[in-house]
């Protein structure tokens, strides 16, 4: 007869079978983890690294307050375009509206075709909310995609301001109670700081506690049933667009007012690339696959805090659009990863 083993307890199958089965839960819970909480874990590594880097000038008050003044133009632009994005909708147009809002803004005060800043400013968000409404009936009635309908409108939009503008930039003229939007404080927050919070709240409220932003994320999901239960998918397309078309021309403005010139060119061009990165981030935070406000703040921070950081440590130019432009793809990646995941 053969010896018994000796020191081998036998194995139950059962036993077997949970300790195989172990490893691709604690992989499923990992990657979920990740999906959710992996780029405000890297935003808050990011910034851990580059106060130790240097401490005496990243890690102080007034960095931070820095930071948030040069990312909020973004952050504006790019909450805008959010709106758009959730129900998958590329409005490459943002560039050339912000572009018209900062000129027309300044060009009609300096010209005093307009007498009054807060009329100029309002002026030019009605102008833009047209615009990204004709955009939207180009997309809903016409039956042309977004991404062709915003791009051609953003060529034209950018062929007229420089035609109007004769390619001369606005250099005096601008009143003080226009420069406040790019150079006044509220107290120790620069007012750029400002508007970025209250467009971010105001969008939040809008995509989060309303209908209108319930039916958004619906035909994000799936257009066709939101259209079967009867949504009026058109008309949002309207309402999206125009949205991101306005936020787009704040950003433009109060870029004219922190430089205290109306420039006819180059101004959108600038912010297009970062904010579709900083939407596509947020849409790896928190709600994997899905665009979200709260999400494009995190994307925006992110990007700002890297910009800051490498500048800081004296990385060439080059190197930080190549990083970017490297952020654009993984965003674009995880997003569409995380999104058929979620499906």
């Amino acid at each position: 007869m053969p010896k018994p083993s000796v020191g081998l307890d036998p194995v139950h199958p059962l036993e077997t079978m949970a300790a195989k089965s172990r490893k691709p839960v604690d992989l499923e819970r990992l990657l979920s983890w990740v999906s959710r909480y992996g780029t405000i874990a890297s935003l808050v590594i990011i910034v851990i690294i580059f106060s130790v880097l240097r401490p005496s000038v990243f890690a102080t008050s007034l960095n931070f307050f820095n930071i948030l003044n040069q990312v909020s133009i973004l952050g504006i632009i790019a909450l805008g375009l959010t709106v758009a994005l959730v129900q998958g909708l590329f409005d490459l147009s943002v560039a050339a509206v912000a572009t018209l809002g900062g000129f027309m803004a300044t060009s009609w005060l300096a010209n005093g075709t307009v007498g009054s800043a807060v009329l100029a400013v309002l002026l030019v968000l009605v102008m833009a909310l047209l615009i990204g409404a004709i955009n939207g009936a180009i997309v809903s009635y016409g039956g042309i995609s977004a991404f062709i309908a915003t791009l051609a409108s953003g060529s034209i939009i950018t062929g007229a301001v420089l035609g109007i503008s004769h390619s001369q930039t606005v250099l005096s003229g601008i009143p003080d109670s226009f420069l406040i939007l790019g150079q006044g404080m509220f107290g120790p927050i620069p007012a750029p700081v400002v508007f970025f919070v209250v467009v971010a709240v105001v969008l939040y409220f809008v995509l989060e506690q309303t209908e209108q932003g319930r039916h958004m994320y619906a035909i994000g999901g799936n257009a066709e049933a939101s259209r079967l239960s009867g949504i009026p998918v058109k008309r949002y397309a309207l309402l999206a667009l125009a949205i991101s078309a306005a936020c787009a021309a704040l950003g433009g403005m109060i870029v004219a007012a922190n430089l205290g010139v109306g420039r006819p060119q180059g101004v959108g061009d600038t912010y297009l690339l970062d904010a579709f990165a900083a939407s596509f981030i947020g849409a790896s935070t928190l709600r994997p696959g899905r665009f979200h406000v709260f999400g494009t703040v995190v994307g925006v921070l992110l990007i700002g805090v890297i910009n800051n950081g490498l500048s800081i440590l004296g990385v060439e130019t080059f190197w930080q659009y190549a990083v970017r432009g490297a952020i654009l793809l993984v965003a674009v990646l995880g997003a569409g990863f995380l999104s058929a995941r979620r499906q």
